[in-house]
């Protein structure tokens, strides 16, 4: 891309990471209010996912969770966030950056991300950072160090997440 050229889907998905990271935020502090889950799927082998080996076997390239009734130790920082769940029967921690998500899904209200294709593999860590505001309630902004894009287009669909 050229230099002297906005990305806007860069900034897209840079402000969607910011909407996952308050909302996450949220339910490690007060739990999930009324039917809210939440469906996440993510890149396993993106830099800085946590995963057994025995997932990462299981599912190579892309895994979908669920938040709903079964899940434990919420930690969310700027990066990504962390969390037990049961698979199979065996409780594991994982973690996951924020730059690692492809789709987030609240089906309770009809919500829900696309997020754009990135690399399977990267060469370089990729960090999400997000700054507090001066009264530490969150982030005000978002940055994203060296995210490379498979697609050079800029849109982002919800049909997946819409009433017919």
């Amino acid at each position: 891309m050229v230099k002297n050229m906005i990305d806007y889907g860069k900034l897209v998905d840079e402000a969607m990471h910011i909407i996952v990271y308050k909302v996450l935020k949220v339910i490690q502090e007060r739990g999930l209010p009324g039917n809210h889950h939440f469906f996440i799927s993510f890149i396993t082998r993106h830099p800085g996912v946590k995963l057994s080996k025995n997932l990462l076997a299981k599912y190579p390239r892309e895994m979908t969770i669920v938040l709903q009734y079964q899940f434990q130790d919420m930690e969310v920082d700027t990066k990504g966030f962390g969390v037990t769940l049961s698979f199979g029967g065996i409780r594991e921690k994982i973690y996951i950056p924020f730059s690692a998500i492809t789709t987030f899904a609240d089906p309770s209200v009809q919500f829900g991300l696309q997020f754009r294709e990135t690399e399977y593999e990267y060469q370089d860590e990729i960090d999400i950072e997000i700054e507090e505001d001066n009264n530490g309630n969150g982030p005000k902004n978002g940055k994203n160090g060296g995210k490379k894009d498979k697609k050079s287009d800029n849109v982002v669909s919800l049909d997946l997440f819409r009433k017919k």
